[in-house]
C-alpha cells in the first residue's frame, strides 16, 4: 500500500515522474495515488522523495537506509576487472556470516516487473556436492562435449565443483519467461560481492546446464518443489592470490544513431 504524508509532501512531483506505472498524480494541489493495484513495489518513489513523504507497505521512508555516495568508477573498475573465476579452494568451510552478507546484498539485484522471485539454495559439504556431481555426470554421459568431464569425474576428480566446500544456486519458477535472466543477474551481483568478503567463486556451468534440462538432476539438488536452479556458483576460501589483471580482447561496439 502506498501512503503519502501530506504534511511532509512539498508537491515536487518527483514520485510521479519516477513511477514506471504512473501511480501518482497532482490533483487539487495535492499528490494523490491512482490504480494502486498496479504498483509493483519497486520503491522508486520512496527512494527519490526529498522529504521522506512516501512510504510503501507500512515502512516509513525515514526508517530506510540512506544512500551513501557510490564507489568511484576506478574502484568499481578494479573490482570488475580483478574478480577471478576461482577453481582452487582451501580445505575450510565457508563462513556463514560472510555468505549471508553477500546474499543479502544480491537480493537487491533487479528482477523483471520487480517480482523479486529469486530464491537461494546453499549446498554445503563435499559428499553432498559429490552426489549432485554424480547426477550431473550421469545426465552428461551421452554428450560428446562432456567426455573428458565424465572421465575426470570417474577417476575421482571433481570437474563439476572443483573441490569447493559449498555451492550457491539461484532458483525461480520456470513459468515466468524472465526467471533465468533474473537468476543470472542475481548471481552476477553475488559473484562481485564475494571477493570483498574474502571469498572466491566460479560459475557452476556444468551443473546448471544439467539442472535446467533434467528433472533427475534438479531432484539431486534438493531444491524446493516448483523451482528450477537457473544459475549458481561454487564458493569457498581461495587457495591462491591473484596479483595481476589478465588481458582481454579489445572492446567491440556497434553504435547506431538517428543519423544512420
Amino acid at each position: 500500500m502506498i501512503h503519502i504524508d501530506h504534511e511532509r509532501c512539498i508537491r515536487c512531483g518527483l514520485c510521479a515522474k519516477v513511477c514506471p506505472l504512473l501511480c501518482f498524480r497532482l490533483e487539487d494541489g495535492m499528490m494523490q495515488t491512482r490504480h494502486e493495484e498496479y504498483c509493483m513495489r519497486c520503491g522508486q518513489c520512496t527512494a527519490v522523495c526529498p522529504k521522506a513523504a512516501v512510504s510503501l507497505d507500512g515502512a516509513p521512508a525515514d526508517t530506510l537506509r540512506e544512500l551513501k555516495p557510490l564507489v568511484s568508477f576506478e574502484e568499481f573498475d578494479n573490482l570488475a576487472r580483478g574478480r577471478r573465476s576461482v577453481r582452487a579452494f582451501k580445505d575450510a568451510a565457508v563462513p556463514h556470516a560472510a555468505l549471508l552478507r553477500a546474499l543479502d546484498c544480491a537480493r537487491y539485484a533487479p528482477t523483471g516487473k520487480n517480482l523479486e522471485n529469486v530464491t537461494w539454495l546453499v549446498v554445503e559439504g563435499r559428499e553432498r556436492l559429490r552426489r549432485i556431481a554424480d547426477a550431473v555426470v550421469d545426465f552428461s554421459r551421452d554428450d560428446p562435449r562432456m567426455a573428458g568431464v565424465v572421465r575426470a569425474h570417474e577417476a575421482g576428480h571433481d570437474p563439476i565443483f572443483r573441490g569447493a566446500p559449498c555451492a550457491v544456486f539461484a532458483l525461480a519458477d520456470s513459468k515466468y519467461d524472465l526467471s533465468a535472466c533474473n537468476c543470472d543477474i542475481a548471481v552476477s551481483y553475488l559473484e562481485l560481492a564475494l571477493p570483498t568478503l574474502g571469498l572466491g567463486a566460479c560459475w557452476a556451468g556444468f551443473a546448471m546446464r544439467a539442472a535446467i534440462a533434467s528433472p533427475e538432476v534438479r531432484a539431486s539438488f534438493g531444491a524446493p518443489a516448483g523451482l528450477t536452479p537457473f544459475a549458481g556458483l561454487m564458493v569457498g576460501l581461495p587457495e591462491l592470490e591473484y596479483r595481476r589483471i589478465p588481458a582481454r580482447r579489445e572492446l567491440r561496439v556497434t553504435w547506431l544513431s538517428d543519423n544512420d
